[in-house]
Order: C-alpha cells, then structure tokens, then sequence
C-alpha cells in the first residue's frame, strides 16, 4: 500500500499518488462537493489508483463531482469524458471550478 497524498479543504478533497485509502480517512470523504482523484491508467498500478477503482470510490464515497488527474497517456482524454458518468471528468490544464 502507498501511502496517500491527500488535503481536505471545507468539502473538497484531493488525493493523488495513491492507491489506497485507510478506513480511518475513508470516513472524512463522504458526500464531498468535489473530489479531485489521481486515475494514472485503466490498467491496475502499484502506486496509483487505476481507473475502475476510482470508479469503485465514488461509487463508495458518493462526491457530487469528481475531477480525474494524472491522467497517462493510455486514459484519451475525448474518449474518456465519453464512458465517464455524468458527474466525474477528466481534468485538463487550465480547468476550474465553483461550488
């Protein structure tokens, strides 16, 4: 397991560079308003969360909007935003957002 890299601000959480989230942090991340998420690759990774897995998260954790970061090169980014549900999206350069 790697340990998280993680902020919580008011109700927006990012957390990148892991593949993991301990139970006893798991509890803060409910209902979020955004979760900003590493998804490096579709595949599964040793190090950073894959893209079912993210899936898996939000599904768990319920966040009004997740942003996905990180992306490699394998996650096409007009592809991706096509299969992703209507309240997650890839994440690009020069990209905000508001509550």
């Amino acid at each position: 397991m790697i340990k998280a890299t993680g902020y919580l601000f008011n109700n927006v959480a990012y957390i990148s560079d892991c593949n993991k989230i301990p139970n006893s942090s798991l509890k803060n991340l409910y209902k979020l308003d955004f979760l900003i998420i590493d998804c490096l690759k579709m595949e599964k990774h040793p190090s950073h969360f894959c893209y079912q897995e993210v899936l898996d998260l939000v599904k768990l954790i319920k966040p009004k909007k997740t942003i996905l970061t990180n992306l490699h090169t394998d996650l096409d980014y007009e592809s991706l935003n096509r299969r992703l549900p209507k309240n997650i999206v890839a994440a690009y350069d020069g990209i905000n957002f508001s509550f």
